[in-house]
């Protein structure tokens, strides 16, 4: 079942913000990384593109304020069908 969201923006009145796809999942890094308040909890991020020890790679690496780990794993349309 799909699931569908909006963004409004609510002055005098309603109006949903048109939604973009974004170009390049290196750029919704590149915006995480610079302001990580974006994603809601307060995260103190530790590392972009971070190896692992299977040879595949973590796009983003954040650890929260109790020091438990965040692997965020960043895709700009649908994830992969398995």
């Amino acid at each position: 079942m799909p699931l569908e969201f909006g963004l409004w923006r609510v002055d005098d009145k309603p109006v949903k913000v048109a939604t973009r796809p974004m170009p390049l999942e290196s750029r919704l890094e590149a915006l995480i990384e610079a302001d990580p308040e974006i994603l809601g909890n307060p995260l103190l991020l530790i590392g972009r593109q971070v190896p692992t020890s299977h040879g595949k790679v973590v796009d983003l690496l954040a650890m929260d304020a109790d020091g438990s780990l965040h692997v965020l794993e960043l895709k700009r349309d649908r994830t992969p069908a398995r």
